[in-house]
């Protein structure tokens, strides 16, 4: 079959012939049949073809040419000169047509394209939007996650807490994944490549990595080592049987609850140190003053309900400024532990030893009456006296001195039982020093 454009071109050829022949046959008839010559062209230009019409115009203009020199009459040349000229005329002006009509084609066309990047560039954002959409509200979710995490995870005060209540969220954060604390990395693989990177670790899909034994029981998971202080305090682990089921934005999730439990632990490490700095002396371990303080009026309240006797002993290192001069700061140092470390060899577990304050020292005695304080304060001056006090090879010494005072028979409150304890020290020492009086 012939194509449009075959079909339009053998109808035109097929035409202009018949028409140039009748033109041959019959010149007589030229002025009747020459126009047809403009039908021609009118019709090429319906089917769209835009060199055919000028070329059987220019094709037709030869023939009226030929045919005005063959005509007889003037009248007969002015008609065909007449016909050409309206030839071109009709074929100018439906050019000029045709040339309107592809420029409003070509406007519209630039128009659609215009149209077309418009549709595509709202396309564009209203795509980003959503992206945006989701993206915050992704992060609005996790923000408030983290807020809920942090107060939660503020107000515990005990560490084994943290871990399980860390759990409680990450597994309500992904309801689909096992959630679990380790405390070391020796028993799983994933844990202990944790470990080793000392980073969090996302494993999409097991099967496509090689392990170390045996294949592990998960098909995606996540592992990430939690610091305190710098130092590993266990790896939390999310497993999940199904591969891909974690992504890394999942991971920095995951590591940001982790991030918050560990602050939270080192929140709890502090303020037992804290709590350790302000109930025990530096230098001697034993308990501060101000917990002693605090111990004392406790036990004064316990034996008065329980109407019991409580004693205090309170000590003093005899000429300890001499023996700081003579041998040093340093071993005068290491007296005061030595002598913190006998005191408290004599203490019960229900004692309380404390350092007093600079040489002194005291001991809190519950249920114990005076009689008793007196010969257990005379076990401790005798083990004192009998103690070398080596310091870099050089045998030192050094005596104390003791005062005892009891509740209820000397004192009933905590100031008046120190006082006469401290009254009882001073005679101590007045009187010869190495001594105790009760």
């Amino acid at each position: 079959m012939l194509g449009k454009r075959s079909a339009t071109l053998l109808g035109a050829n097929l035409l202009f012939a018949a028409i140039s022949v009748q033109l041959v046959l019959r010149p007589d008839m030229a002025v009747g049949v020459y126009p047809f010559f403009g039908a021609l062209a009118l019709w090429t230009d319906f089917r769209r073809e835009s060199e055919l019409p000028i070329i059987f115009t220019f094709l037709a203009t030869l023939v009226g040419i030929l045919l005005v020199l063959r005509c007889a009459t003037g009248v007969e040349r002015a008609a065909l000169a007449v016909e050409i000229g309206g030839l071109w005329i009709l074929d100018w002006g439906i050019g000029l047509y045709r040339g309107r009509d592809l420029a409003d084609q070509r406007e519209i066309l630039a128009k659609r394209l215009v149209f077309d990047a418009g549709i595509r560039d709202d396309e564009r954002d209203l795509k980003y939007y959503r992206a945006y959409q989701e993206t915050i509200g992704g992060q609005i979710r996790l923000r408030r996650d983290l807020a809920e995490t942090a107060r939660s995870l503020g107000s515990i005060t005990d560490s084994r807490e943290v871990y399980r209540r860390l759990v409680e969220i990450v597994a309500e954060r992904f309801p689909e994944a096992r959630v679990q604390v380790l405390a070391d990395a020796a028993s799983d693989p994933m844990v202990g490549l944790a470990a080793q990177r000392q980073s969090p670790v996302l494993v999409k899909d097991s099967s496509a990595q090689e392990w170390p034994a045996s294949a592990p029981g998960f098909a995606s998971a996540m592992a990430l080592p939690i610091k305190v202080m710098r130092q590993p305090a266990g790896f939390l682990k999310l497993e999940s049987d199904q591969a891909g089921a974690f992504t890394p934005e999942d991971l920095r999730t995951v590591d940001l609850f982790g991030t918050m439990a560990a602050l939270s632990l080192e929140n709890i490490q502090l303020y037992e140190h804290v709590h350790e700095a302000a109930v025990h002396d530096p230098l001697t371990q034993l308990y501060s003053h101000r917990a002693f303080q605090q111990r004392l009026r406790e036990e004064l309240l316990r034996a008065g309900r329980g109407q019991t006797p409580l004693s205090l002993i309170l000590c003093d290192v005899d000429h300890f400024k001499l023996y700081n001069d003579n041998y040093g700061h340093q071993a005068g140092d290491q007296l005061l532990r030595t002598l913190a470390a006998i005191l408290a060899s004599f203490a019960r577990p229900v004692d309380f030893p404390a350092r007093y304050g600079g040489e002194e020292f005291c001991l809190i005695l519950p249920n114990v009456a005076r009689a008793e304080a007196v010969a257990l304060a005379q076990s401790i001056r005798a083990r004192v006296a009998e103690e070398p006090f080596v310091f870099q090879g050089y045998r030192t010494g050094a005596t104390m001195s003791l005062g005892v005072s009891s509740f209820p028979t000397d004192a009933t409150t905590a100031s008046q039982i120190v006082r006469i304890a401290d009254e009882r020290l001073y005679k101590a020492k007045h009187n010869g020093r190495n001594q105790v009086v009760g």
